[in-house]
C-alpha cells in the first residue's frame, strides 16, 4: 500500500510539474487568440489579415507575458519594456491592414490593452480558482489513500 501511495503522489507530481512549465505558453496563446479574435471581428479582417495578425499576436503575447513574469511586481519596468513591444507590433500591422483597418487599429489601441488587461485579470482568477479546488481535490485523494492503506 505504500508503494501505491508514493507512486500516486509522483504521478501527482509530475502531472503539476508539467503543467506549471507549459503554464506560460497556454497563457500567450489565449491572450493572443482572445485578441485576436477581437480585431478580426472588429476590423473585419480578410483570411490572410486574419492569419498574420494571430501570428503577430502570438509573438506579441508570448514577449509580454515573459516580461510580466520576469519584472513580477515591477509595473513600471513592465509598462516600459511593453511599450517597446508593443511599438514594434503597431509597424508589423501597419504592413498587414489596410489604411482605413489600421487608422481604426490606432484609434482603439487603448480599448485592446484595456481588453487585454481585463482578460489576464479573469485568467488570473481563473487559475488561483483552479488551483485551489486542485488542492482541496488531492488532499481528499491523499486522506483517502492514506485512510485505504491503514486498513
Amino acid at each position: 500500500m505504500k508503494k501505491l501511495l508514493v507512486m500516486t503522489f509522483m504521478v501527482f507530481g509530475i502531472a503539476f510539474g508539467a503543467a506549471a512549465t507549459g503554464n506560460t505558453a497556454l497563457i500567450a496563446e489565449k491572450r493572443a487568440n482572445h485578441l485576436s479574435e477581437q480585431m478580426i471581428r472588429e476590423l473585419r479582417l480578410n483570411n490572410y489579415q486574419a492569419n498574420r495578425v494571430r501570428a503577430i499576436n502570438m509573438d506579441v503575447a508570448a514577449q509580454i507575458t515573459e516580461i510580466e513574469q520576469k519584472y513580477n511586481g515591477n509595473q513600471q519596468l513592465i509598462d516600459e519594456q511593453c511599450k517597446a513591444v508593443l511599438a514594434t507590433r503597431d509597424i508589423e500591422l501597419e504592413d498587414v491592414l489596410s489604411t482605413v483597418q489600421y487608422n481604426d487599429y490606432f484609434g482603439d489601441r487603448k480599448v485592446y490593452s484595456k481588453v487585454d488587461k481585463e482578460f489576464m485579470a479573469s485568467i488570473t482568477e481563473q487559475g488561483s480558482e483552479n488551483l485551489a479546488s486542485n488542492e482541496k481535490a488531492n488532499r481528499k485523494a491523499s486522506a483517502g489513500s492514506l485512510a485505504s492503506a491503514g486498513n
